[in-house]
């Protein structure tokens, strides 16, 4: 028991103190760094360890394989239509999407009696798969860019429709009713207490979207299209080009953290300070 008490005791007294070893390196930014690189080198390193003596090949390719891929697509100029295409259908959905997303989201969220007429309609719309969506689109749209422009704006939109309500929801009421208590106009409040309030859930789920932009423009060029990431996927999957398929899925992986990342900066910077 005295022993339990001395080691108790000696653990709280060392609570405060810096902590050295594994913990200290992870903790400093260079070294959080250089451990998530090792991981990916040991990653790498195993895939082709293993590629051609574990497995063959054929299924799983080789990270130098690979990147000898991206380095040829990249160099001949090959790559450029297809990412082109892919950001532009990602992009410009995206932004419709948000903008309109945000927009109904506001409005519902602004006119109770509206949402709780349409609520049932839009719950529907949403538990929709958008990709079951992509046939339709392709056949009204085409299968060019703005059938994938659609789909995007359309997975999009929901995810920002909820995420607005959400916001909206979680305003403090009393702070509301202080207001109006206080001579605050509907405008006043809106303008300077919900959109403001509202503002962290909006840039939450526009950073959620990003992944779920990237995937729906991929899966309609899977479907249906002439160019596209998605499409050069597909194409290599057709030929059993295990090493085109993994340098596709690597681009929209780079692509789609970057984009996270530059919007989780951006949030950051919106959010205010503690």
């Amino acid at each position: 028991m005295a022993a339990r008490s001395a080691t108790s005791m000696r653990v709280r007294a060392g609570d405060g103190q810096p902590q050295g070893g594994f913990t200290a390196l992870v903790t400093s930014l260079p070294g959080l760094i250089i451990a998530r690189l090792l991981i990916l080198a040991v990653f790498l390193l195993f895939w082709e360890y293993a590629s051609g003596t574990l497995i063959s090949r054929f299924w799983v390719s080789a990270p130098s394989a690979i990147f000898g891929m991206l380095v040829t697509w990249f160099t001949d100029g090959s790559i450029w239509p297809h990412l082109e295409a892919t950001l532009l259908a990602m992009g410009v959905g995206y932004l419709i999407g948000c903008g309109l997303g945000v927009g109904c989201g506001l409005m519902l969220g602004f006119l109770p009696m509206v949402q709780r007429i349409v609520m049932p309609y839009v719950s529907g719309l949403y538990a929709l798969p958008k990709i079951a969506l992509a046939p339709l689109l392709v056949i009204i749209l085409g299968i060019d860019i703005p059938s994938k422009i659609a789909l995007v704006a359309i997975t999009t939109m929901f995810l920002l429709l909820y995420s607005t309500l959400d916001g909206i929801r979680d305003v403090d009421r009393d702070l509301v009713q202080t207001l109006r208590l206080m001579g605050a106009t509907r405008a006043e409040i809106i303008r300077k207490v919900l959109i403001p309030a509202t503002l962290p859930w909006i840039f939450t789920g526009m950073r959620v979207a990003v992944r779920y932009a990237f995937t729906a423009a991929v899966l309609g060029e899977l479907i249906a299209a002439n160019q596209g990431v998605g499409y050069l996927i597909e194409a290599n999957a057709g030929l059993y080009d295990a090493t085109g398929v993994f340098a596709g899925v690597f681009i929209i992986v780079v692509f789609s953290v970057a984009m996270t990342e530059l919007l989780t900066r951006v949030e950051g910077r919106r959010a205010p300070p503690a």
